[in-house]
């Protein structure tokens, strides 16, 4: 008689496999990590008092994004990328690589990644548009995205080896290719699965920058001698540590944490 139980057997799926691939080139890059904590009160009233008056929901995440594209290029060296044993590439636009939940158009959402290109250049409200849009099911978008789908079914077909010694290794060993494929810096808000648990989240990640946003939490915090419970959110930064030094890290941290307080990019709703 068998002492193992009851159990269920699932399927390890290709997808699974896709991510598998893209956690395990993450051992390209020596992150170094910083755990913060910023207060978000002023942004978050103002996002709610904008929802009051007009109904409309604007996005929190596509408000912190535009803090980080700021803060990202006040401080362009921590998007470093190596090129062959001698040479860096540093580039001028901030490409933010992050998750959307898509409407497939059969009442199913799947999770895909999106990449806003140039996000410093834009607005908070053209970045708020721009996720809303991916998120919505359009016909063509969608054949783009088969096409996408299609490409990465093909990959999949090749032995773990090939794909991440070969393949993966050809991406991540390249500036451009990675520009192309997912940006030149992450940010992923895991808080959503975890409200009110305070925290940080440390994701295994193939961006040589990335930003995890944790919990919002209310804290204790004295300000001006007081004592006030303010919104506080937990981020997680990483930097490529083999290109990227610890002093200008801490500078885009600290403007990052500037900006956020301060409310960045909502002024036309204040």
């Amino acid at each position: 008689m068998s002492k193992t139980g009851d159990y269920k057997v699932g399927r390890f799926t290709r997808e699974r496999e896709l991510i598998t691939d893209a956690v395990n080139a993450s051992k390209y890059y020596n992150h170094i990590i910083g755990l913060i904590e910023v207060d978000v009160t002023k942004g978050l009233v103002t996002l709610t008092k904008h929802r009051e008056k007009t109904g409309e929901r604007l996005s929190f995440t596509s408000w912190i994004m535009k803090c980080v594209a700021q803060a990202v290029l006040e401080n362009l060296d921590v998007q470093t990328f190596r090129k062959g044993w001698r040479k860096t590439i540093i580039f001028q636009d901030v490409d933010i690589k992050c998750l959307v939940e898509k409407d497939m158009g059969d009442g199913r959402k799947v999770p895909i990644q999106y990449v806003i290109r140039k996000a410093n250049e834009k607005s908070y409200k053209e970045i708020n548009d721009e996720i809303r849009s991916a998120q919505k099911y359009v016909e063509d978008k969608n054949k783009a995205e088969q096409k996408t789908k299609n490409r990465q079914q093909f990959l999949m077909k090749f032995p773990a080896f090939i794909r991440r010694g070969i393949i993966w290794r050809s991406v991540m060993k390249d500036p451009f290719k990675i520009r192309k494929h997912i940006g030149t810096v992450g940010c992923t808000a895991v808080g959503m699965f975890g409200r009110g648990i305070a925290g940080w989240a440390i994701p295994k990640t193939m961006h040589s920058t990335t930003f995890a946003l944790g919990a919002i939490v209310k804290k204790p915090v004295i300000i001006n001698d007081k004592i006030e419970h303010r919104d506080i959110l937990h981020i997680t930064a990483e930097f490529n540590h083999d290109i990227v030094d610890g002093a200008p890290a801490a500078r885009c941290l600290a403007r990052l944490t500037e900006t956020i307080k301060e409310g960045f990019g909502l002024e036309e709703y204040m």
